[in-house]
């Protein structure tokens, strides 16, 4: 396993930490370009996913960060209103949170970080802030 440490240099309290670990391999389709999990991922997500070179790893990136995130916030969220953009290697995924979402996280700040460990993919989500 690879280990990894992470400083946040967010500013405001610490109001939440998630953290979640799928293995990339359960989210394979093989010649299968559609959305695998529509009540998760947007259109746009699983566009982004096809077309990045690993769809498999952009998926489970995708799918981690957001359960790190609803863990972090604390309470269950629509996951579709967040969107999570990550290309192999990327360690810093893209995220988009939407106007209902950012609501009700109450401004908080959002710090998101991925690796890889073996098949797995942890994602880490520190939320921080004053509400």
């Amino acid at each position: 396993m690879t280990s990894s440490t992470w400083n946040s240099d967010g500013r405001g309290p610490l109001r939440g930490v998630g953290v979640d670990v799928e293995r990339i391999a359960r989210f394979a389709r093989p010649g299968d370009p559609r959305n695998p999990l529509p009540l998760v991922f947007t259109e746009r997500e699983a566009d982004f996913a096809a077309s990045s070179g690993d769809p498999a790893r952009a998926l489970c990136a995708a799918f981690c960060v957001k359960e790190a995130l609803f863990k972090a916030a604390g309470r269950p969220v629509d996951a579709r209103a967040c969107e999570v953009f990550a290309r192999p290697g990327d360690e810093v995924p893209g995220i988009v949170v939407g106007a209902t979402l950012a609501a009700d996280l109450g401004g908080a700040s959002v710090a998101v970080r991925l690796f890889e460990a073996g098949g797995d993919l942890v994602a880490t989500v520190e939320l921080r802030g004053f509400q």
